[in-house]
């Protein structure tokens, strides 16, 4: 056998297998630090509640759990009452779901609870009411946020265009697998 043939029968199957990584998956990695600046981004606006209070989150606290799939996050927070201009500060807590969304190739945040709320100095029977309408209004306006939008730079590869196709939580973050459009 010449030369010319066995570098022609090795390079061959060299390239055959190249050619198929471009149809294999690939995955992003998200760490709890990118969804902890991306909460502080986008809760950077004060939340209006019934007109009344203005709740400021700040310093996103994230915790994911892989048994359950879900992201706990502890925010510090800052409640001004509008009408008489007292500042007071506490925590909150809330949970949910992520998911990942194909439209707009984001993990979005869902099915929202609010786990805890407590306002430092507040008596408990004013303390329960408003733990109430948080829980009540802060699932509402935090369900379907979203946390992460892939970079269109991992979204094509060469001339190979991938989608988002699987969301796996793990302990230090998340694990978005990419496959190749067919």
């Amino acid at each position: 056998m010449s030369i010319k043939a066995k570098f022609l029968g090795l390079i061959f199957p060299i390239l055959f297998l190249f050619g198929c990584a471009g149809f294999s998956n690939h995955t992003v990695y998200i760490s709890q630090q990118q969804i902890q600046s991306k909460l502080n981004e986008k809760l950077v606006i004060p939340i209006s509640l019934l007109k009344v209070f203005d709740l400021s989150l700040s310093n996103a606290n994230v915790r994911f759990d892989d048994a359950t799939g879900r992201m706990y996050t502890k925010f510090d927070t800052q409640l001004l009452n509008q009408i008489s201009g007292k500042k007071m500060a506490g925590k909150l807590a809330i949970s949910g779901n992520l998911q990942l969304d194909s439209i707009t190739n984001s993990v979005v945040l869902n099915d929202v609870a609010v786990d805890d709320f407590l306002i430092d100095g507040v008596e408990s029977k004013y303390s329960d009411a408003m733990g109430g309408i948080a829980k009540m209004l802060g699932s509402q306006l935090l369900n379907g946020l979203n946390l992460y939008t892939v970079k269109p730079d991992a979204l094509k590869v060469g001339s190979t265009q991938y989608y988002p196709k699987d969301l796996k939580v793990t302990g230090r973050g998340l694990e978005v697998t990419l496959s190749p459009y067919q």
